[in-house]
Order: C-alpha cells, then structure tokens, then sequence
C-alpha cells in the first residue's frame, strides 16, 4: 500500500513539475514576453535576412493590389525598412480582420496596415511613432483662414455626414454660442461647399484634403489636424531588438525627407 501511495506520489509531482515547466516557457516565449536578453525574431531576420509585413492591399493609395505586385505607401514604406535593415522584405497580404492574428502567431514580423494604437493590445503590441495622420483637418478659402475651432464662430463649417468630422463638428457646436453646420453626402462636397461659399471651412481627411487642395489653390488648410488619427506600424514588445531597429530606420526615414517624398508620391501632395 505504502510503495503504491509513494509511486502515485511521485507521479503527481512529475505531471506538477511538467506543468509548472509549461507555463514557465509559455510566459518566457510567448509573443510579447522576450526570453531573456535574446530576441529571437531579430536573430532569424539577421541570419536569413528576410522581414515579414502584414499587409491589407484593400485601401488605395496606402495599399493596393496589381498584376505586377503590391504597391502603395504602406507597401513602399516596408520596402525601405527592409532595406536600412539590411534585409529583404517579403509582403504578404490578409484581410485587415487577419492582421493581428497573424502577428501574435509569428506569421509576420509586423504589420503596416493604417493601424490606429489600440489600448487594449499594448500589452503584447508594441506600436511605432506614427508615420502618417490621417484624421480630419479644416480647409478654407485661401484669404479667410479658419485654422482651428474658434475661428469658426459665427460661421458655417461643412461636413460628411456621420463621418469623423461630424462627430467633431457636434462636440465644437456645444463649445461655440453660434455654429453652422452643413452635412453632405461626401468630403468632396463637403471641400465643394466651400469652393463654391456655401460654407467657411470643410473638416475633411487629410488625403480628401491634399487631393483637392492640388486642383483648387485658392483653397488652404490648417497646418495641424483637428482630430488625429496617427497610424502606426504594429510589432510584438517581446521582439525588443526589432522595435529598437525599426524605431531607427523609421525616424531616418522621416528625418532624410524619404517619408514626405512617398506621401507626396502616392497621396498627390502638391510640391511646392
């Protein structure tokens, strides 16, 4: 009886230490928690000298699918990563809903698809200065600057209805004793109406913006967006080599003017 309670003893404590060893390695590996001093992820990207981004070539001009391969701000932007790394950079596209699955699984090395920093994903997503705004910014005539919320008093502002700029445009009409607003169908009747004087400013995107502002000089806008929305290049923290790494080359790329030169290529920013 005594040998049998010790043999079931000691199983116990065999299956409880394997357990305990587990977890141990799941905490130590898991995407978000780097194992010890190394990083594995920056170590293959160096011995094999590839990266692997996350994609979603759904969204014009950021991304956009075509017989001769992926092209687009976005994918332009994880090709001269990949180069100030000193690798090659192997895009593979998925549908947004995919993006963050594939990078907790290791599928890719990161994504740069418009991602918007989510709170909620910090503990294991590490995400990158932000190499682009695409909120809303106010346009207006040229010689009747309306740069920011109190300029507006008195005067009417246009907007896309139920779009970010009119949720924006409701908070500043409780701010204001006198706001007009004017809601459209669409930013590019929303830039119209101001064109034309229905409306003093329109608050648009930033690529409706720089579009219009190509075709109608006359027109200005604000030097600063009124509701941000920073997009950001999304990494796992455990890969703590690789974020310092890319936190690099991106801050050389924007420094050295190459960041401006591919929003003006792909997004139709007027040169000066």
């Amino acid at each position: 009886m005594n040998c049998r309670w010790k043999r079931q003893n000691t199983i116990g404590a065999g299956l409880a230490a394997l357990i305990a060893l587990g977890a141990a390695l799941w905490a130590l590996t898991r995407p978000g928690a780097p194992l010890g001093p190394l990083d594995l992820t920056w170590r293959r990207v160096q011995i094999n000298r590839d990266l692997y981004v996350g994609l979603d070539p759904s969204y014009p001009p950021f991304a956009e699918w075509t017989p001769d391969g992926i092209v687009g701000l976005e994918a332009d932007l994880a090709r001269e990563i990949g180069r100030r790394l000193g690798v090659e950079t192997h895009i593979l596209i998925m549908g947004y809903d995919g993006l963050y699955d594939a990078l907790y699984t290791g599928e890719v090395d990161m994504v740069i698809a418009g991602l918007i920093p989510d709170p909620a994903r910090e503990d294991w997503v590490h995400y990158s200065a932000p190499y682009f705004d695409a909120g809303q910014v106010l346009v207006f005539r040229a010689g009747e600057p309306c740069e920011e919320m109190d300029a507006l008093e008195g005067k009417t502002l246009a907007v896309e209805l139920a779009s970010a700029g009119d949720l924006e445009a409701r908070r500043w009409a409780r701010r204001l004793h006198a706001l007009a607003i004017l809601r459209v169908m669409s930013p590019r009747e929303a830039l119209g109406a101001v064109q034309d004087g229905r409306a003093d400013a329109a608050l648009v995107d930033t690529i409706s913006a720089a579009r219009w502002l190509c075709n109608y000089p006359e027109l200005a806008r604000a030097p600063k967006t009124s509701a941000p929305e920073p997009y950001a290049i999304a990494l796992r923290k455990g890969d703590f080599r690789l974020v310092e790494e890319t936190e690099r080359a991106l801050a050389e790329i924007v420094t050295d003017g190459t960041l401006s030169a591919l929003i003006a290529q792909w997004l139709g920013v007027c040169g000066p």
